[in-house]
């Protein structure tokens, strides 16, 4: 296994346990004070980090004006894609839904192939998609699956909303990995959350969405998802910087569903089903082909 390649897996395996302990924490938050306001100050807290490592090695690239406009742009769909994700989320059933925004790891490896020359063996081919099926087991739950069939009530609530949010995410990453490609990533990041930050601001201004935490306790919850979310986005962004395997960093990312699951079953006595732990092992069996081929 080549150095770039190691640096790739690290990249996906530390944000899917960035991403994955986020949403465990975000369990906590969103149901008792809102998506949006939840999503703002996981954006501001994550702020934070990305500063204190600035100002630990700071430098000051020089910038042209069109790389201001597209740090605007990155940041601004970054932060209110997951409006429409968490609307869809709203509308529909999650286990139907969930695995649709999944999917993302699946286009973000074709746009990596056709616009990005990234090159894709035979073997890691095998196991992208080996990795892929169990992300989609492991978020599915077949049940709900069989009694909408059964029933004949296949329920699409939610499906336009979350289906564009996978779509948009998921050029986002490839214009990240292009943007980021041999960059110092954390000035640029910072950056990025910053303008991402103002615009989910901008958005609760516009629907007069009030952002203030009156339950105190939840603040240790809302630091946890922004620490940790700001952690997954950058180890992506380490990844995209520093590798051309942007589309391994996707699919690794997108197993986020496991620490999620863990943490679940040791803190809150949740039960990890077969399919679950069937998937898990699918996924890991992934891991490692990627790693050996």
């Amino acid at each position: 296994m080549n150095n770039t390649l190691l640096v790739a897996l690290i990249a996906g395996l530390g944000s899917m346990v960035g991403w994955g302990t986020a949403d465990f924490f975000a369990k906590k938050t969103i149901d008792k004070m809102g998506d949006v306001q939840t999503l703002f100050w996981q954006q501001l807290v994550g702020i934070g980090p990305l500063l204190l490592l600035y100002l630990l090695h700071p430098y000051a690239p020089h910038l042209h004006h069109y790389d201001w406009l597209f740090m605007i742009l990155l940041g601004a769909v970054s932060g209110l894609s997951y409006i429409p994700l968490y609307n869809g989320f709203g509308k529909g059933q999650l286990s139907l839904l969930s695995p649709v925004f999944a999917a993302y790891s699946v286009v973000v490896v074709v746009l990596s192939i056709l616009f990005l020359g990234e090159p894709l063996h035979a073997w890691r081919a095998v196991a992208i998609v080996v990795t892929v099926l169990g992300i989609l087991l492991i978020s599915t739950d077949v049940g709900d699956l069989r009694t909408s069939f059964r029933r004949h009530a296949f329920r699409l609530a939610g499906l336009p909303e979350v289906a564009s949010a996978m779509l948009v995410y998921s050029v986002w990453l490839i214009f990240l990995d292009k943007f980021l490609d041999g960059k110092q990533w954390v000035f640029y990041m910072l950056c990025i959350r910053t303008f991402s930050t103002i615009a989910v601001f901008l958005y609760s201004r516009v629907r007069k969405i009030q952002l203030g935490v009156t339950d105190k306790t939840l603040w240790k919850y809302l630091i946890g998802i922004g620490v940790f979310d700001v952690a997954a986005y950058s180890f992506v962004s380490y990844g995209f910087s520093h590798t051309q395997y942007p589309s391994v960093i996707a699919v690794l990312s997108a197993t986020f569903s496991i620490p999620t699951i863990i943490l679940a079953r040791i803190f809150l006595g949740e039960r990890i089903s077969r399919q679950q732990l069937i998937a898990a092992l699918v996924i890991l069996g992934g891991v490692v082909l990627i790693s050996v081929t």
